[in-house]
């Protein structure tokens, strides 16, 4: 029984690690919010640091402690840290397919056009973002075949 986000992190990574000649890894952004307080207890295995999307439209990125990917080696001291959202608060967590989206001429769609998306359609409900970030790295793409997978979730504190 683990109540703590490392903790999680830290079990899951000892389980993925045992017998894993090939040295096999994946990331992950594991969080538990408190949907009274908008307290956000979390720990970051490698992964992307999630996106926080105010009313405004500000986007900044949640401070993570990159850590280590899932999978690399057993016992490693996952560190855990915590935040809080404010109400109408979105929260955006995608893989890095996203911003490493690549068009025919090996040009990555990159965090400056994200960010620039997330800004300007911070009115949207999260659904509609992520209609429009697939639409977003479409067009970036312009027809490239996809080299990474693209995952995308966002929510909104209420």
């Amino acid at each position: 029984h683990f109540d703590r986000p490392e903790e999680i992190i830290a079990s899951l990574n000892n389980s993925l690690s045992d017998g894993n000649e090939f040295n096999m890894f994946c990331t992950a952004f594991l969080g538990i919010l408190d949907l009274k307080t908008g307290h956000l207890d979390y720990c970051n295995a490698g992964h992307n640091a999630p996106l926080m999307i105010d009313s405004k439209g500000n986007v900044s990125a949640v401070d993570v402690v990159p850590n280590l990917p899932l999978g690399l080696f057993g016992g490693f001291p996952y560190e855990g840290q915590e935040t809080k959202l404010d109400r109408q608060m979105m929260l955006y967590m995608f893989t890095d397919g996203v911003t490493e989206a690549e068009n025919n001429a090996k040009e990555l769609l990159g965090d400056e056009r994200l960010s620039a998306l997330l800004k300007l359609n911070a009115s949207l409900t999260p659904d509609e973002i992520i209609d429009e970030t697939f639409a977003l790295v479409d067009r970036h793409a312009d027809g490239a075949e996809q080299s990474d997978d693209i995952t995308v979730m966002c929510f909104k504190y209420c």
